[in-house]
């Protein structure tokens, strides 16, 4: 407890010195995962220089034992500082800019590799907490933008490491670092009506590491996940060992529509190279009656199927989805969600299943090495909680169920697209099929400094080997002492879900998750 007093203490002094240097905005996330755009720069005056950037501090705990789970515990803390310039050349369509982000948690343990399983720093033994890397709980230290623009009007593009946002590759910013891309983006708008966009991002800078590379979430080790996302390369994340699967990045193409008369929609395309080809399509409709409540609708439509060399295995996930809201007062909004993703499944007879060296349990346990790709059947399944086969004995088959999306950019962010992902789970974080519901209330003040969020979903992750009811309640709510952008900002975050069936599918009966932020934005 002194500990955290202590670094608790050491981050406000360092918002207090950093306020009398500095003063603008921050990328913030929110739980309907919709990236919001930083604040413009701050301009002096007949100058071609603009800044921002932010100080910001937090402390991430996770409650992991519940039920009779003997899991440990998690906490870290962090202080970050972002600083972002960019400078135009009068004259010209062009501008360059940069952005250096550094983060230390100021204390024992600061180094990445401290932190993997097996090290002095994770103690896997209860009361003693293990650090949270999603935070991450150690230093980091990385030039994460460095770009040159081209602005011409209607046509605008961007060369280089950059914070980029789309459905399902974005900055993912929910802790102290967001997530940045290296490559290519360009944006044509034809008229007020109709624009396009294609990129080529060739290499990824999640949010806990400190450099690019040619990776992504569901095919490496990355340093803060836990180990998670080894099992897609079939290796274990250990002290000192990252193992990692490359490849060249992805294509994105996109085509908008902003009609009038409250209509509009959008087409995504990505190719991930040797992974899987994902179209996403989302609309929207502002209900021309009722202007008090502001009504409207939405929809979405996404297909994922593997491709190239099948890193992570056989993928074919479809997903479904409406919501409708409307505005109860001036202040609170209140909108209602519904997704579905088809379960799929094949059937081998039990002589097949046995050639690739994996097994099913007649409990239709986890298969464990298909999604390690170990044998001749790989497959992309459920990431826990769920089975993923069941045996028929009688007949000598056995099934394999499957159907959930690999997100690369976004897998254990829970910051895809889709209308019912929460703040901690989604059927892309779960890569499982089912169907969802999700409840949300916004709240904003008339000056727009205080915010709230309360939402209540409910998960039923089913396949044809077991369902797996899950709900999910969080809350959100952040304040700006000053005005909205600007000056000190004050957020917590509160998630907790419950999920049935884990003594026999696993997973965590109880699982509960807060983050404090204080953070300085000028």
């Amino acid at each position: 407890m002194k500990s955290i007093i202590a670094r608790v203490g050491l981050a406000l002094a360092a918002l207090v010195l950093g306020s009398t240097a500095i003063s603008s905005a921050a990328t913030q996330d929110t739980p309907t995962h919709k990236v919001v755009a930083q604040a413009p720069a701050k301009k002096h005056a007949k100058s071609p220089f603009s800044y921002k950037g932010f100080i910001r501090a937090y402390n991430f705990t996770r409650q992991n034992a519940s039920g009779g789970v003997a899991q440990v515990n998690q906490q870290s803390f962090n202080m970050a500082l972002d600083l972002h310039g960019d400078y135009k050349f009068v004259g010209t369509p062009f501008s360059i800019g940069a952005t250096y982000f550094y983060a230390n948690p100021l204390g024992s343990c600061s180094n990445a590799q401290d932190h993997a399983f097996g090290s002095a720093c994770v103690s896997n033994k209860a009361p003693g907490l293990n650090p949270d890397d999603t935070l991450p709980g150690y230093t980091l230290s990385t030039l994460m933008e460095t770009y040159v623009k081209y602005n011409a009007g209607r046509f605008n593009a961007t060369l280089g490491n950059q914070l980029w946002a789309t459905p399902w590759a974005n900055p993912s910013d929910s802790r102290v670092k967001p997530a940045a891309f290296q490559g290519f983006d360009a944006n044509y708008a034809f008229n007020k009506t109709w624009s396009v966009e294609g990129s080529y991002m060739t290499r990824f800078e999640s949010r806990t590491s400190s450099a690019f590379d040619n990776t992504t979430l569901i095919t490496a080790c990355v340093p803060g996940t836990n180990g998670i996302e080894s099992t897609a390369v079939g290796a274990a994340c250990g002290l000192n060992s990252y193992p990692r699967v490359t490849n060249s990045g992805f294509l994105y193409g996109k085509l908008a529509y902003n009609g009038p008369k409250g209509l509009s929609a959008a087409l995504h395309y990505y190719t991930f190279s040797n992974l899987a080809n994902l179209t996403y399509f989302e609309g929207r409709y502002n209900l021309p009656y009722a202007n008090k409540y502001k009504p409207y609708v939405m929809a979405q439509y996404a297909t994922e199927k593997n491709t190239g060399n099948n890193i992570v295995g056989k993928i074919n996930a479809t997903a479904f989805g409406l919501k409708g809201g409307l505005s109860l007062t001036p202040n609170v909004d209140f909108f209602v969600a519904y997704d579905t993703v088809p379960s799929k499944s094949d059937t081998y007879t039990n002589a097949q299943i046995a050639a690739t060296g994996v097994t099913c349990t007649a409990a239709g346990a986890s298969t464990n090495g298909f999604i390690k790709g170990n044998g001749t059947l790989p497959y992309w399944l459920p990431q826990g909680g769920n089975p993923d086969c069941t045996v028929n004995a009688a007949a000598g088959t056995t099934t394999v169920y499957y159907g959930g999306f690999a997100s690369p950019y976004t897998f254990s962010y829970a910051t895809d697209p889709l209308f019912t992902t929460s703040m901690t789970q989604g059927f892309a974080d779960r890569g499982m099929s089912g169907s969802a519901v999700k409840f949300q209330l916004n709240f904003t003040s008339s000056d727009k400094r205080f915010n709230g969020i309360l939402s209540r979903a409910y998960y039923n992750y089913n396949n044809g080997a077991g369902v797996s009811p899950t709900q999910e309640t969080d809350a959100d709510a952040w304040f700006y002492l000053q005005k909205p952008g600007k000056g000190l900002l004050v957020r917590y975050r509160y998630g907790e879900r419950t999920q049935q069936f884990t003594s026999a599918f696993g997973g965590l009966p109880l699982f509960k998750y807060n983050r404090a932020q204080l953070e300085y934005d000028f």
